[in-house]
């Protein structure tokens, strides 16, 4: 009931304009199967960026705006995984039907293997959400969210640093995944164990 209760008011607390530009974002991002022959690298950039930059969105919704100011029945935890919710679910729904969609318009071989690029984008879209949920326990606004992209941003530049063999961006060959590719399983337990305690009771009083 209390949850039932929560969500309505939650929705409408909820800053959906980033989610709405990420959105926006992730359908351009796929610009490239347009091409007569795309490049492979194309069409996974495309996944990538899209799952990322609708995490990056999602994780918008997060801060509590009044949170540190009034005191509320309803327990942080349980505000936080609704907020959670209720961008992380239409922010998957968004990027399946992308990935259903590039699958159907390009060869599939250069979407494959279909687990791999699932699992670079789940990391992809959940460590800025995990960042984000880190930013908003410590700073209920909008600069709190900014540590999603910020991190995201690092990340980023920095896995750009390893090539061939040792970049994580490759794909699985013949042989199995590499040492960096076995990153990634490692990165997305990562991202839920930060968010699981990102979003746990404060022991602050205003936000309990």
């Amino acid at each position: 009931m209390t949850i039932r209760l929560l969500i309505p008011h939650l929705a409408r607390a909820v800053s959906w304009w980033p989610f709405g530009a990420a959105v926006a974002l992730a359908v351009l991002a796929q610009v490239s199967v347009l091409a007569d022959e795309p490049l492979d690298w194309a069409v996974l950039s495309g996944l990538w960026l899209a799952a990322g930059a609708l995490g990056a969105g999602a994780g918008f919704a997060l801060p509590d705006l009044m949170g540190s100011t009034v005191i509320t029945p309803v327990p942080r935890w349980m505000r936080q995984w609704l907020r959670t919710g209720l961008v992380l679910l239409p922010a998957v729904l968004v990027w399946a039907l992308i990935y259903v969609g590039v699958r159907e318009t390009v060869k599939p071989e250069l979407t494959w293997p279909a687990g791999f690029v699932i699992l670079q984008a789940a990391v992809c879209g959940l460590l800025p959400i995990a960042a984000a949920a880190v930013g908003a326990r410590h700073r209920n606004t909008a600069a709190g969210a900014l540590a999603g992209p910020a991190v995201q941003g690092v990340l980023l530049v920095g896995s750009l640093f390893f090539t061939e063999q040792e970049s994580p961006w490759a794909m699985p060959g013949p042989a199995g995944w590499t040492a960096a590719q076995h990153g990634w399983p490692v990165a997305l337990v990562l991202a839920l164990v930060i968010l699981l305690l990102a979003n746990r009771e404060s022991t602050s009083p205003a936000s309990a």
